[in-house]
């Protein structure tokens, strides 16, 4: 009896009808355990790989910061360390992979991290969706903001082997 009065309760105290779309945060990123990313084989029995990477040399006007590279047995990810503040001019709103013979990887998610206070490294992650036997060969990063800017162009990116 009283599964029937619900909808009307939930009217009745303002609630929001079904065909209404419900505003998402800014950025949502749900915390997910091992155990899910097991159960998706987003992440396999082998864990995370992790490659070092050189930087590029800043000149006297360039941004300094160190990059590494990660691959699990779905995603590849590249993280970029910056010392201090983000030194770019925006907001990054959007990355792109590209790599050999025009080949793009579908990034998923770009997170900017604020610096930390223990080590004071700012960070940007950008995390693609790639199969073990995708993301190999030399892949360039380019951020852009809101408005199609370029923030920052990173060749040289590569990934672990698997």
């Amino acid at each position: 009896m009283l599964l029937f009065l619900i909808p009307f309760l939930a009217a009745a105290d303002g609630g929001v009808p079904d065909d209404a779309a419900t505003p998402l945060p800014a950025q949502v990123c749900p915390d997910v355990g091992l155990a899910a990313m097991l159960s998706a084989e987003i992440l396999g029995q082998g864990g995370v790989q992790t490659l070092e990477l050189k930087g590029p040399d800043p000149g006297p006007s360039g941004p300094e910061f160190q990059f590494r590279s990660f691959r699990s047995a779905r995603r590849v990810a590249v993280q970029l360390e910056f010392p201090g503040r983000l030194p770019l001019s925006g907001r990054v709103a959007r990355a792109s992979l590209s790599g050999p013979n025009h080949q793009t990887l579908s990034v998923v998610e770009v997170i900017e991290v604020a610096p930390d206070p223990e080590d004071g490294i700012a960070r940007i992650i950008v995390e693609a969706e790639a199969q073990p036997r995708e993301a190999r060969g030399v892949y360039t990063l380019e951020l852009q903001d809101a408005e199609g800017t370029r923030l920052l162009v990173l060749p040289g990116v590569r990934f672990p082997s698997v």
